[in-house]
């Protein structure tokens, strides 16, 4: 074997792991963050949340669930409406991508479940892509259209269940599939 082939074949070794390490490390810091979001559980989620940017706190405050609360946000200062939230930063497609898991807290919440909303934030814009009202919600390792899909579970006490999985569409998550389920309490 010549001199120049075995430097190209050397190149290319290096190069291929080069590659294998990126790609390894990029998986890992991808799996690195919470999946599942479930505020009764201990928190389970938001252990390292925080409070939203100005551009997600504005994304929020033009969704309809504020809009309907907007008698008792209205006396609120932006500090006050910032304390409303928990945000926590996940990867939904791209690892370039900053996505976030948002929390809100009474009034931005519901009587028996938690309300949240997925927003991806770009710095100085930020779009909401779902708002849910569940006891709480994962992100799935399954993909449609490149993003996570995004499971979630409401629960009454008398074992009454619903299930949801929202699908990405391209520009924001729907409602792909929901499930019931009672669970038969003995008498």
């Amino acid at each position: 074997m010549s001199r120049t082939v075995r430097v190209i074949f050397v190149l290319i070794c290096v190069c291929c792991a080069v590659e294998f390490a990126v790609g390894q490390a990029t998986k890992k810091s991808l799996k690195s963050g919470p999946s599942a979001f479930y505020p009764d559980d201990e928190n389970r989620g938001f252990d390292e949340a925080d409070p939203p940017s100005d551009a997600v706190l504005d994304a929020l405050l033009k969704t309809q669930e504020a809009k309907e609360n907007s008698d008792l946000l209205q006396k609120l200062d932006r500090d006050g409406l910032r304390k409303l939230f928990l945000v926590v930063q996940v990867h939904l497609a791209k690892s370039d991508e900053t996505d976030e898991v948002v929390l809100g807290y009474d009034p931005m919440s519901g009587a028996d479940c938690y309300w949240f909303w997925i927003v991806r934030d770009k710095g100085d814009h930020a779009q909401v892509l779902l708002f849910t009202n569940e006891y709480g919600i994962d992100l799935l390792n399954t993909r449609t259209n490149g993003y996570r899909e995004i499971r979630g579970v409401w629960s009454s006490a008398a074992g009454y269940t619903i299930t949801r999985v929202y699908q990405y569409n391209g520009n924001r998550y729907k409602l792909a599939h929901r499930y019931e389920k009672t669970d038969k309490v003995p008498q």
